[in-house]
């Protein structure tokens, strides 16, 4: 197991402290609004965050999360949305029977999934403000996430374990853009179509995230299985768990 230098060190506290700042600030100011729905996208959430696929070549996974992410930060309008980004990180990082995960890893995915969502609510109500329509909101709002999840997972990989930060974030980009993009229209599509209660929304998106999750596991499981078994390189400190953070998604 590498030893993790003083930058590495710096850079993960640095990113830790920032998440908790931004969750504690908003658990100070918290007040329920509708706790029926708040339950109900935090328990979607929480499913979702659950279904996890190994990538190929890149010492992570992605979880089909996004879409409730999203759509939790444009109906609860900040409000339980930070709370219910860092469960979700904490629940995605729970590892399998076969694999180990560090209190360094654990702490570095919530804090990394709640600065991204924090950063969408900064988005979406600037997109507010300027008055953009919502599926345009929420694609700005996909962007940023994408962004703010993808960037500091390949520079902790980078100052972790040396991974060349541009090629490693390319390597997330290329395995990852198109389901950020279905994510986004999924979210844009439901947050669009008030007429229906949100338990529909429950029944009609929790199959389809599931669809979602097995076409993804099915693609990228020939690929991910030999590379699995040639890799000789001893995983970091932070390793796969950081770069599952949020779904790299």
């Amino acid at each position: 197991m590498q030893k993790l230098s003083l930058i590495s060190k710096m850079y993960i506290t640095a990113i830790v402290m920032t998440g908790f700042a931004l969750l504690g600030n908003r658990l100070m100011h918290w007040h329920w609004g509708k706790p029926a729905e708040f339950l109900a996208l935090l328990l979607m959430t929480l499913a979702a965050s659950r279904l996890r696929v190994k990538l190929p070549r890149i010492n992570g996974v992605m979880s089909v999360n996004l879409p409730f992410l999203l759509i939790v930060t444009i109906r609860l309008a900040g409000n339980g949305a930070l709370l219910i980004a860092a469960l979700a990180g904490l629940v995605q990082s729970i590892p399998t029977a076969k694999k180990r995960t560090t209190l360094v890893q654990v702490l570095f995915n919530v804090a990394t999934i709640t600065n991204a969502v924090a950063a969408v609510g900064l988005m979406t109500r600037f997109a507010s403000h300027r008055g953009l329509a919502m599926p345009l909101s929420i694609a700005a709002a996909g962007a940023v996430f994408f962004l703010a999840n993808t960037l500091p997972i390949a520079l902790v990989l980078w100052l972790a374990e040396g991974e060349p930060p541009f090629r490693t974030w390319v390597g997330m980009a290329r395995l990852s853009l198109p389901f950020y993009t279905l994510s986004a229209g999924v979210a844009a599509i439901v947050c669009e179509a008030t007429q229906f209660a949100l338990w529909g929304e429950s029944l009609a998106l929790l199959p389809l995230m599931y669809a979602i999750y097995t076409s993804y596991r099915g693609y990228f499981a020939p690929a991910a299985e030999p590379a699995a078994a040639s890799e000789s390189k001893p995983m970091g400190r932070v390793g796969a768990a950081a770069s599952a953070s949020a779904a790299v998604n």
